[in-house]
């Protein structure tokens, strides 16, 4: 091996070290702001997040770049966690219509209701940010756009199997998951007297509703208990 020349920069196994140490201790900041969100609610002050940490103020500052920077980073780890939740119940085609939108509903409904702080959290400091133009609002974003990008997929393999036309599952599914998103964020405003599995039962029946309609549309009628043959052409009465 060649011996290194003044001029050879040799890895600072110290400063990768530090660098480790500060992502690790950065985390844990990130955990205790989402445990202090649960108990404060979404307008939790940075001495209670830095209380629930166990430090000072000024120690929590030192490796965030002020408020906006916690908050940005409270957002990630929040979208991390709803997108970890939802993914596996969109990337799976070939079940019973019914079962799957029940499945990802309900998921998303529970996730929403019990985080209802961290929601919040992350969408009042998405409108409050900076100018509007905050990075959390790109995050907020963010995660519609993946939810919206993962649902696309699974409803054009199901319009694939029955030959009809993939280019309105974009269309289709960002609409959905705005729609779910929104009902939601109002039920959790003014849940008045309907339940968690009521608001359930209710948005998996619309959201049928509307496949059920396009499927019709097309002369096609799909029992939504029945699990739909994807990757080959799928079978369906004809009105």
């Amino acid at each position: 091996m060649p011996e290194p020349t003044p001029t050879t920069k040799l890895p600072d196994r110290r400063a990768q070290r530090w660098t480790g140490q500060r992502a690790k201790r950065r985390a844990q900041f990130v955990e205790a702001a989402i445990a202090a969100i649960a108990v404060h609610g979404p307008a939790v002050s940075t001495e209670q997040v830095a209380a629930k940490a166990g430090v000072a103020r000024p120690q929590l500052y030192r490796h965030f770049q002020g408020a906006d920077d916690l908050h940005q980073a409270v957002a990630l780890r929040a979208a991390e966690l709803i997108v970890a939740e939802m993914a596996p119940l969109l990337s799976t085609p070939g079940g019973p219509p019914a079962r799957m939108i029940d499945q990802a509903v309900r998921a998303l409904v529970r996730w929403i209701a019990e985080h209802a702080n961290l929601y919040r959290y992350v969408t009042q400091r998405a409108i409050t940010g900076p100018g509007g133009r905050g990075d959390v609002r790109n995050v907020v974003a963010d995660i519609k756009t993946t939810l919206g990008t993962q649902l696309s997929a699974l409803l054009g393999a199901y319009l694939s199997a029955f030959e009809l036309p993939i280019r309105i599952a974009d269309p289709l599914a960002f609409g959905l998951v705005g729609f779910l998103e929104s009902a939601t964020d109002r039920w959790l405003d003014e849940p008045k007297s309907l339940s968690e599995e009521d608001l359930v039962d209710y948005l998996s029946a619309w959201v049928w509703g509307t496949l059920d309609h396009i499927f019709r549309s097309a002369g096609i009628v799909v029992d939504p208990d029945q699990p739909i043959a994807i990757g080959e052409p799928a079978t369906a009465g004809s009105e």
